[in-house]
């Protein structure tokens, strides 16, 4: 397989994104849920599918499985509690999957890593399954440990972020040889490294899709101080292909200042809709309604980091990586994104939009059952 790393540029960001530059976006902001009623705290992953808004509260739980649990509410498009689901470990990533209708929740980030299925249905938590030996999975008993922080779904193929690589040939990037319904022990295929990345030492987290059809991979641990000075998002377009291509792109503010601590990067694909950030260290989930986005620009969560000072999430030029409008401020430690590609004024018109879908749904299911009948 032949990888080759693409230096950020004007033109290679322009081919790869087809971008180009528009006004501001408009942002409404609201608190969605808090972690209180649950009796959850740190919420940090949040994915949206089956007609629910779903957040993993961490509680304080072992990275390695050691102790604690972690808290998986399913919310309704209004904020209220739907179902709640204790999964033991840490769940760092929590993703919907569109195949099977299910929820997965990737266990244990730094060792002994699991995978648990949430069914919505019958909400049945299935699991935990467990990786194979190393090189799949390293450190049984938590030292030095890797896992798996999250999970794209994409053209048939199931895509992990594999977490602290020590050497330049440990893979971040594997695809799962599982599937979408996998079963037994989980076997996985190395499809990028660290050094493939072209970031020193990268401290892989976070896997989105992007609207092309690739991945956006986020290393959280780049910045100041560390191995590479700059934060950097790598975009993959065909992965796992002999044309598999790797583009990063350093994110700075307008001043030239790097940025840090980038938890998670999502791309909107539409120009309006409805965003979901958490905010771990406050216990808070927010809604972010906006309009005018640019499709191909990056929101992402910047945890920490140098850009003014604070915490933020934000939407960064994608043909510069300059961060240019600031949509959800004054955070303590915002994490996981998701994002609905609807206009949502109003939380009551997402739910009447949700049950218009379903009626078509029903409405189409009866015709076809008619015709049959006739």
């Amino acid at each position: 397989m032949t990888f080759r790393i693409i230096a950020p540029s004007a033109a290679a960001l322009l081919i790869a994104l087809g971008a180009s530059a528009q006004a501001a976006p408009t942002a409404s902001s609201s608190v969605f849920a808090t972690g209180g009623p649950v009796g959850g705290t740190q919420p940090d992953s949040v994915t949206i599918g089956d007609g629910s808004v779903w957040v993993e509260y961490g509680n304080g739980a072992d990275s390695t499985g050691a102790s604690g649990s972690s808290t998986i509410v399913q919310y309704s498009p209004g904020g209220a509690v739907q179902h709640t689901y204790s999964i033991p470990g840490l769940v760092d990533g929590l993703k919907f999957n569109p195949v099977t209708g299910k929820v997965w929740a990737l266990q244990n980030n730094d060792g002994n890593a699991t995978l648990s299925i949430i069914d919505p249905t019958t909400h049945a938590v299935s699991g935990p399954l467990s990786y194979a030996a190393p090189p799949y999975a390293y450190s049984p008993n938590g030292g030095n440990g890797r896992g798996y922080d999250d999970v794209v779904f994409l053209g048939g193929k199931v895509y992990l972020s594999y977490t602290n690589p020590v050497n330049p040939t440990d893979p971040v990037l594997q695809i799962l040889n599982n599937g979408n319904s996998p079963t037994g022990t989980l076997t996985t295929t190395n499809i990028l490294t660290a050094s493939q990345t072209g970031i020193p030492s990268p401290d892989i987290d976070s896997l989105k899709s992007t609207p092309s059809g690739g991945l956006v991979l986020t290393s959280e641990g780049d910045g100041p101080g560390t191995g590479n000075p700059v934060g950097t998002f790598s975009l993959i377009s065909n992965p796992g292909t002999v044309n598999q291509t790797v583009t990063n792109v350093p994110v700075t503010d307008a001043s030239g200042n790097p940025s840090e601590g980038m938890d998670d990067v999502i791309f909107p694909g539409v120009t309006q809709g409805t965003l979901f950030a958490t905010d771990t260290k406050t216990d808070k989930v927010y809604e972010v309604r906006l309009t005018g986005l640019d499709p191909n620009a990056p929101i992402i969560a910047f945890n920490g980091g140098s850009i003014g000072g604070f915490n933020e999430v934000a939407v960064v030029n994608p043909l510069t990586g300059v961060v240019e409008t600031p949509i959800l401020t004054g955070l303590s430690s915002p994490h996981g994104l998701d994002f609905i590609p609807f206009a949502v004024p109003e939380r009551s018109t997402w739910a009447l939009m949700m049950l218009g879908f379903a009626g078509l749904g029903f409405a189409g299911y009866r015709r076809a059952k008619a015709a049959v009948a006739a």
